[in-house]
């Protein structure tokens, strides 16, 4: 966000211990320092924060510093407290931790018989994306957090195990804790997929009349980061960090998949798997907060999602696209066979069903968000954490007309204007699957694969009516 240009854009006071002029570009968002004999430049994109020392009313100048984040070659990141004096006031006021903050980590709380326990949690997804999560929190996180007064002792660090780790950590800590009352807040170094198993933990548990809600800050430490990037949590260089500290808590959007009996999720790059439903329940649900899809999408996210893919980061998603569309023995990309009926609400209020006249299909996708990577722009309409279940669709066309397709998606969403594609806004949607081959009948919920039984449904809802939890961002940056 551009900051008005004001009177104390320039000042003269000192950087590391050393006189110097302070000039900030509110237009650029970018402060520049000029020495003696040196000159340093500092983007608002590369501020965490700034801690501004005075107290109200106070025109002391000491005390102030500036919280850095440097990008070092090979991805590194390394952190940078830079102790000022004197820093122009539009410049604090762009970067200045937000008041909210303090709200947002609470130093702790009492649960009964439990002693102080700390209601501030970091979790560190170590096997998301490239791995870089335990570096990230190492070199950057812990020092921020210690340079702006939250101590080791005020905070409590898990760090995962396997991919039930971070579901195993709320069912054990944050919910009970929410049940009784108590604000919580975590920071997740994580991607999407960190986030879908909190949701799906929250709203498949029961929670009690003093249910309060836990807050979420995200580092984005995924291939897509579909959440983070449709909240502008990416379009800084701090991955998100920024928006912990400046941003301020909103509820984040959800929707319901209720799966028919016999589908399975499927588990370690599809060796294993485990029915989505109880036994003897009529249906099993699972939960999001970014995508429910069939078809291309969904098959290239669970083909890609290996060991090996993961090492290339998002580009894991055009390889896998290239063998789905191509396909090595030479046939013609699969057409995905299943009826397709819409929910929408009419005129009225009232909600009304439309059936896709097509049975044959190229791409079903339902989101909540605009972006599944930074510059993957699948839903251009949809606005942050506006709680607006959109679909996109198309039908079985051929390779190069799929690759058009989904070029022009990475240029701001020109997809929606190809007259082959379907767009629009929906309460929900069912899938009724006709296809013999399970490999065809897998969805895609937020990153999890499911295989949904033969001759099986799924149907897809928007959640109105729950909010079980909230996430950290400044949607005005």
């Amino acid at each position: 966000m551009s900051v008005s240009p004001k009177k104390d854009c320039h000042n003269e006071g000192t950087v590391r211990g050393k006189a110097a002029s302070l000039t900030y570009d509110a237009v650029e968002e970018t402060l520049s320092i000029k020495g003696d004999s040196w000159h340093e430049n500092i983007l608002d994109r590369s501020v965490i924060a700034v801690i501004d020392g005075r107290k109200d009313g106070e025109s002391v100048t000491k005390n102030q510093r500036i919280l850095l984040l440097a990008k070092l070659p090979e991805a590194h990141y390394s952190f940078e407290d830079v102790q000022v004096t004197n820093l122009p006031q539009s410049f604090i006021d762009a970067n200045v931790i937000s008041s909210h903050f303090e709200h947002l980590v609470p130093s702790g709380s009492t649960s009964k018989g439990s002693g102080s326990v700390p209601s501030l949690y970091v979790v560190i997804s170590i096997g998301s994306g490239t791995g870089e999560a335990q570096e990230f929190f190492d070199n950057v996180v812990k020092p921020a957090f210690t340079a702006s007064g939250i101590l080791p002792c005020s905070y409590y660090v898990h760090t995962t195990d396997s991919n039930k780790s971070i579901e195993r950590f709320v069912n054990a800590v944050t919910l009970p804790r929410a049940n009784e009352g108590v604000p919580q807040s975590m920071l997740l170094l994580s991607g999407d997929g960190g986030v879908v198993d909190i949701v799906n933990v929250l709203l498949s548990s029961r929670r009690s009349e003093k249910y309060v809600k836990p807050a979420i800050g995200l580092v984005t430490m995924g291939t897509g980061n579909a959440l983070a990037n449709s909240t502008g949590l990416n379009r800084d260089l701090t991955r998100g960090l920024r928006h912990f500290y400046r941003g301020k808590a909103h509820p984040l959007p959800t929707f319901t998949a209720k799966f028919s009996p016999g589908s399975q999720v499927l588990l370690d790059e599809s060796r294993m798997a485990e029915p989505v439903a109880p036994p003897a329940a009529n249906a099993g649900e699972m939960y999001g907060a970014v995508v429910c899809s069939w078809a291309l999408h969904a098959s290239l996210v669970a083909d890609s999602d290996t060991a090996e893919y993961r090492k290339f980061g998002s580009h894991r998603f055009q390889m896998a696209a290239k063998e789905l569309l191509s396909p090595s023995n030479g046939s013609a990309p699969h057409s995905y066979k299943g009826q397709i009926t819409l929910f929408k609400l009419d005129e009225n209020g009232h909600e009304s069903r439309q059936t896709l006249n097509a049975q044959e299909h190229g791409y079903i996708l339902a989101t909540l968000v605009s972006n599944l990577e930074e510059k993957l722009t699948v839903s251009p309409h949809s606005k942050p954490l506006d709680g607006q279940l959109r679909l996109v669709h198309f039908g079985a066309v051929s390779s190069e007309e799929v690759m058009t397709i989904l070029g022009l998606a990475f240029q701001g969403g020109a997809h929606v204007d190809n007259e082959v594609v379907g767009y629009e806004s929906i309460e929900g949607m069912r899938i009724d699957f006709d296809e013999a081959d399970g490999r065809w009948r897998r969805v895609c919920v937020d990153g999890r694969i499911v295989r949904v039984g033969e001759s099986g449904w799924v149907e897809v809802r928007k959640n109105t009516s729950v909010d079980v939890l909230d996430i950290i961002a400044d949607l005005e940056l």
